[in-house]
């Protein structure tokens, strides 16, 4: 993983710090990254602020990475990836905008977001391009699996580029779910003593874990219906593949209607922000 462990600017230090156990986290967010032994390269606070949004802001330039929503009251979380210089891009559709996964949204509005936290998890090394797209998309898709963020699970799972992880999605990370993937997620917490709460919790967890797996059949059935969409930045990197016209609909509030029309049009243009083409 990559750190931003070095060079702190003072004028950042108010709103986060660069080491877990560095005290500059409020209690409720250094419990919930030792809670799941995380090292946060940055974390953000006091989202309600407007200079708190200017920092992000200069922060997020030149940057690129995965990063975590907080709700400070629940501890319910989503994860996201933000492609170069769009850090703040993507707080801003979440956090401020509104618009981008409906949980949160919601979740934002009973709350409040001075209940929330901005977090960036992990800072990928290369400024984000058609070729290696998909590389920080693995990244993303390894975090929620090894996490399973609720936000992102619980209807629309996805990261900053749109992907969902839809319920097809999530039975196959039942499907599939090796022995080799066991053992890297066993890596997240190598080396690390648990307290006996988070043992006791990874133990309630496990009992209340499903133990039914769908069959390769079963797979294809849940599939067969559907018609994959990706969705395309004005740059052509990818935003986001969807399972089905219904999927992007929901994930993007947009109507059916609008986005079959932008489908059959020649320019493909979907709310003069995205191409959209069947997959």
């Amino acid at each position: 993983m990559y750190k931003n462990n070095k060079n702190k600017n003072n004028f950042y230090k108010k709103y986060y710090s660069t080491k877990t156990n560095s005290g500059n986290y409020s209690k409720v967010v250094t419990d919930f990254l030792t809670d799941k032994n995380l090292n946060a390269v940055i974390c953000f606070e006091d989202l309600q602020l407007q200079e708190t949004k200017n920092i992000i802001n200069e922060y997020s330039k030149n940057k690129a990475g995965i990063y975590l929503i907080l709700n400070k009251v629940t501890l319910d979380y989503y994860i996201g990836s933000a492609a170069t210089s769009r850090f703040y891009s993507r707080f801003h559709k979440h956090l401020i905008g509104l618009v981008g996964s409906k949980i949160v949204k919601n979740a934002v509005r009973k709350y409040g977001i001075n209940n929330f936290a901005f977090i960036v998890l992990e800072l990928f090394p290369e400024e984000v391009n058609k070729e290696n797209n998909k590389k920080l998309l693995n990244i993303e898709d390894f975090y929620i699996k090894s996490l399973l963020p609720n936000y992102n699970i619980l209807t629309e799972a996805g990261n900053s580029f749109g992907y969902k992880h839809t319920e097809i999605d999530r039975i196959k990370m039942k499907a599939n779910y090796s022995e080799e993937r066991r053992n890297r997620i066993g890596l997240l917490n190598k080396g690390k003593k648990l307290s006996e709460v988070t043992v006791e919790r990874m133990r309630e967890k496990a009992l209340l874990r499903s133990s039914y797996s769908y069959s390769q059949e079963g797979l294809a059935n849940l599939k067969k219906n559907s018609k994959p969409i990706v969705l395309y930045n004005k740059d052509g990197t990818v935003y986001g593949e969807y399972s089905s016209i219904v999927e992007v609909s929901n994930s993007l509030n947009c109507s059916v209607k609008t986005i079959s029309r932008a489908l059959k049009s020649n320019s493909k243009i979907l709310k003069r922000t995205w191409y959209v083409k069947y997959k």
